[in-house]
């Protein structure tokens, strides 16, 4: 709202010279694009819609309303194994460039991202483990996107806005901790203020010197591996078209970071050439594989694998890739495994009978979905059960295994949870332990 009031007092003052150029009295053309993700409860949604509308209005400004029909945002996460911040993210990115596109090649896309932003941008980078990349300043232009705000703080942001008396609103999710940026805004800085507070400068100094080394490891990675696509390798190999491949001896000669940045940047060549439109690969996944450690490694909707003389990647077609982990969950939050998806959040005493209901149960973290072995088992209302009795009653073998430090929690069969650990027993809150909710996307439940 800063951002939009700020440009459209630009445009409307008068101008400086009494006789100005009549080219000078054509302003630039300054449209409002609001996407409503559905994602939020729709009174909420729909209100925030209506008070955009509303403010552009008076002020004379286009603007310009998209609505994703509720549901879509997550369904799509779920297909791309993604969480729904990313998936909300690439439908907001589609819609912008596909309005900038509308308007022509000189229109540039605004955003109102601060330097608290990019501070708490950084540090979830930070502590998500992310490489020189990730680990980059945001920068304040890039192609089409501009960040006008990104030397002001959120604090100068809000001032303005009082100053001039500005409405605006605020996301319900935004006090949410189950989210880790906002953990991060409301419990981590408040400490980081206090007894580092310096901190700041500090990061910003690192993100300075992670641009330098991300450029220069990207360009080196761009010029020492090259990918080229190509028809199934070997007419009798289960990798199927569309793929790409890379030299396998050039490619493990070259240092390890080497290796996974061009890993990276062909994964993002082959979800171009697959249309698969958003797709954020584990770096430990790539790494394991960069490091020698496996010959193929799933990446979820593709793989990548050592066949022959080439390094390829190519669509999940066989069982190569290594098996056993599908996702460890550290810290609490909104997952998708395949079909299902998981919310994990803190115990509350206050209404421990009310956390869980038939499809939820109780964890400690970190918490790992896996396939389920012979020998796992739980205990449930005091009995001793064993996956191979659950296998043989459900008659199928797709069993995901929930386990924590203290052993399987939970079984989870195509049509949902078969079977839970009880909740630990004593008084008071137990150290550790979350609450975790399964639902399913309608389509056969948990397919492991």
């Amino acid at each position: 709202m800063a951002m939009l009031a700020a440009l459209s007092a630009i445009l409307h003052k008068p101008p400086l010279s009494p006789i100005p150029d009549p080219r000078s009295l054509i302003p630039p053309l300054l449209i409002c694009l609001h996407i409503e993700h559905g994602i939020r409860p729709a009174a909420e949604s729909r209100g925030d819609a209506d008070f955009v509308r509303e403010f552009c209005e008076k002020r004379g400004i286009e603007c310009r309303i998209e609505s994703i029909p509720p549901g879509k945002i997550a369904s799509f996460a779920r297909a791309r194994g993604i969480g729904i911040e990313a998936a909300a993210r690439f439908f907001r990115r589609r819609a912008l460039f596909r309005e900038a596109r509308r308007l022509g090649k000189t229109t540039r896309i605004l955003t109102a991202h601060t330097r608290d932003d990019l501070l708490e941008t950084a540090l979830m980078r930070v502590l998500r483990g992310a490489g020189p990349a990730g680990l980059a300043a945001m920068p304040q232009a890039r192609g089409k996107i501009i960040r006008p705000l990104l030397s002001v703080t959120r604090a100068d942001v809000l001032e303005y806005l009082t100053e001039r008396n500005i409405p605006w609103r605020e996301d319900s999710t935004n006090t949410d901790i189950a989210f880790l940026r906002n953990r991060i805004r409301h419990q981590l800085l408040p400490l980081l203020n206090e007894s580092f507070p310096s901190w700041k400068s500090g990061l910003a100094a690192m993100a300075e010197t992670q641009s330098l080394a991300a450029a220069f490891i990207r360009d080196e990675a761009k010029r020492r591996i090259k990918w080229r696509g190509s028809a199934s390798p070997d007419p009798r190999s289960p990798i199927l078209d569309p793929s790409l491949y890379t030299d396998t001896e050039t490619f493990f000669l070259q240092p390890e970071i080497i290796r996974e940045e061009a890993l990276f940047q062909g994964i993002d060549q082959y979800v171009k050439k697959i249309n698969h439109g958003v797709f954020e690969p584990k770096r430990s996944v790539i790494r394991r594989f960069c490091a020698g450690l496996v010959n193929a490694a799933d990446l979820g909707p593709m793989q990548v694998c050592k066949q022959g003389r080439k390094v390829v990647i190519s669509a999940l077609k066989n069982s190569l890739c290594e098996s056993g982990f599908s996702l460890l969950i550290k810290e609490p939050g909104f997952y998708n495994l395949k079909s299902i998806g998981i919310v994990v959040r803190p115990f509350n005493t206050q209404n421990a009978h009310q956390q869980c209901s038939a499809d939820g149960f109780y964890a400690c973290l970190p918490l790992v979905f896996r396939q389920s072995f012979k020998d796992d088992f739980l205990v449930s209302k005091g009995h001793k059960i064993m996956r191979r009795n659950l296998v043989n009653a459900s008659k199928t073998r797709s069993l995901i295994c929930a386990a924590d430090r203290m052993g399987s929690t939970a079984f989870i069969g195509p049509k949902g949870l078969l079977a839970v650990r009880d909740l630990p027993s004593g008084d008071g809150k137990p150290q550790g332990l979350y609450t975790v909710r399964i639902t399913s996307n309608g389509n056969g439940g948990a397919d492991a």
